[in-house]
């Protein structure tokens, strides 16, 4: 398993604010829509940090502080950094919809079902699981693109590139409306 971890946007005072979670198989063509989009915030965030980004920046600029882990799937190591956290958010594929259409829903936590624990949770039974264990699950919405191909590949079909900065901005929009 590879796990990533970023710390940048990390509030010191009063723990993370927002926590973004990427997962999939970053080898399945589209299935590592949500590893890309870690990469692109986390690439964003460097180039800030380096003092090399030339874009339009505001003080708010919402993808500047998300915390950021990309893993193949949801874990219950997971559940304790998602307790911390103010809001999360999920990104996966999504095989149901139009070829590249984003997805942006809701998540409540609801428990796994009896018999369906293995190694990995859905985002609900994460939230769920979260609170159980910690006492705290905070808000947190999925969002997906819908996937053209999940076969052997490294990189996402030109529909699913395309979608990304829509993805982006919806993940923006989210962290900017549920934390004003």
């Amino acid at each position: 398993m590879i796990l990533w971890l970023f710390f940048v946007g990390f509030d010191m005072v009063g723990g993370m604010e927002t926590l973004l979670i990427g997962y999939g198989n970053p080898l399945r063509g589209d299935d590592g829509v949500g590893w890309r989009v870690i990469e692109e915030i986390n690439h964003f965030q460097s180039s800030i940090v380096n003092g090399q980004w030339g874009g339009p920046l505001t003080p708010h600029s919402a993808l500047r502080t998300p915390q950021l882990i990309a893993v193949h799937q949801l874990l219950p190591e997971l559940a304790e950094p998602i307790s911390e956290a103010e809001l999360v958010i999920f990104v996966d594929a999504s095989v149901e919809g139009e070829p590249g259409a984003v997805q942006v829903q809701a998540v409540t936590p609801r428990p796994q079902q009896p018999g369906a624990f293995s190694h990995h949770f859905d985002p609900a039974g994460l939230l769920a699981y979260a609170g159980e264990v910690y006492g705290r699950c905070p808000p947190a919405y999925l969002v997906t693109v819908t996937a053209v191909s999940l076969g052997y590949a490294e990189i996402l079909s030109p529909t699913v590139a395309a979608a990304l900065p829509e993805v982006l901005a919806e993940i923006q929009s989210l962290i900017s409306q549920t934390l004003a």
